[in-house]
């Protein structure tokens, strides 16, 4: 149809109907901004927390500023400021000055707070790296890390809620369901952990030890990614299972477990279905801890996509497959919602997370909802 077969009644027709679907669109792109919507610690609470991620950039004044994090979260995680290589400035010396800033500003605007992480093989100072190749001896190091891990919960004991004592300590291969676990630990020269380099196996018991004398009201975690994977996870459960024993039968026991909860980062793809979710929390629930779902992001992507150089963007059906993965995920920590006790997302908004390129979050970069959000929540109906 040419433009002189319209009627001025159809086109002005036209631009209301264009009018009204605009204005539409706007609404409901308002109503799906982070901010219009219901609190998800609401909408969650009594079932677990939800926590996320901060930096010294969302604080301001004493309190945290980020109206984001204020509105949707209840836990708050220190990203970087808090690991070994932040806080410690050589053995014996430490900066905590944006450390406190940030847990001080958390607590004042009523956020429970996570220390992460006391005791890693990344993220280290000098002094720790140099442990794997030098000639300190076993009993040297050792006292060298009761004093560090002594050192640091003290200083937060009683604003930090929960520590996460030991992150990593498991490579990704190299052993079986059936191995040791005192045996499968990263020893590596290179990029291992320094404490199991120099004091073996023992430096777990020892390390929640010292945490437990420091602060005793803490709660003691251990941290780790991929624990869907059954011979990782297999790991972890033998190692928290044996440490826990050791503990009960010893003459300082409290009544406590020493290791009281195990972290599952849950840093996934579209290529994790929830049924290893679930199997690996089956595999943990006999141990009598709690869980947490401590670093949650999913790549809209498989793994190979986003680690391909140059990487290959996410696709439609990418990502949808995250957010039908994340609905599927929720309904499994609903479903074990009784040893789940928090739930942490690595990141706000897509362009601020560590895999930003995946679009792993549940809100985009303007903030906005994705359908990811929806499935999230909408296992709650």
């Amino acid at each position: 149809m040419t433009i002189k077969n319209f009627n001025l009644s159809a086109i002005l027709t036209l631009l209301a109907v264009l009018f009204v679907l605009t204005d539409c669109r706007e609404l409901g792109a308002q109503s799906d901004n982070i901010l219009s919507l219901p609190p998800m610690k609401d909408q969650f609470r009594g079932y677990f927390d939800i926590g996320n991620v901060f930096n010294p950039k969302d604080i301001s004044g004493g309190k945290v500023s980020n109206e984001r994090l204020t509105r949707h979260y209840n836990v708050l995680t220190a990203e970087n400021n808090m690991k070994p290589s932040h806080l410690s400035t050589g053995r014996g010396s430490y900066n905590f000055q944006n450390a406190d800033n940030m847990v001080n500003a958390a607590i004042a605007s009523r956020f429970k707070v996570v220390g992460h992480t006391l005791l890693w093989h990344s993220q280290i100072p000098e002094w720790q790296r140099d442990l794997r190749n030098n000639t300190t001896s076993k009993a040297t190091t050792l006292e060298w890390m009761k004093t560090y891990i002594t050192d640091v919960v003290s200083h937060f004991k009683g604003r930090v809620y929960l520590w996460d004592v030991l992150n990593e300590a498991f490579p990704d291969g190299g052993y079986t369901a059936a191995s040791n676990w005192r045996n499968s630990m990263r020893g590596d020269s290179q990029n291992g952990n320094p404490w199991y380099i120099k004091i073996g196996a023992e430096f777990v018991f020892e390390a929640f030890l010292a945490a437990r004398q420091a602060d005793p009201d803490a709660i003691l975690y251990y941290n780790d990614y991929n624990l869907n994977q059954t011979n990782k996870a297999t790991m972890v459960r033998n190692m928290v299972g044996d440490v826990n024993s050791q503990w009960a039968s010893d003459s300082r026991y409290d009544g406590k477990k020493l290791i009281q909860g195990i972290g599952m980062q849950s840093h996934h793809n579209i290529d994790v279905p929830a049924s290893q979710v679930k199997a690996s929390l089956d595999l943990f629930r006999p141990l009598g801890v709690e869980i947490s779902i401590s670093e949650l992001d999913v790549l809209s992507q498989s793994w190979g996509d986003f680690n391909s150089n140059p990487k290959i963007p996410p696709t439609t059906n990418g990502r949808a497959k995250a957010a039908e993965l994340y609905g599927e995920y929720f309904k499994v920590f609903l479903d074990n919602a009784d040893i789940i006790k928090r739930v942490t997302f690595w990141g706000v908004s897509d362009n601020e997370s560590w895999r930003s390129s995946g679009l792993p979050l549940i809100f985009d970069s303007r903030s906005m909802a994705k359908d990811a959000y929806f499935k999230v929540v909408g296992v709650l109906e």
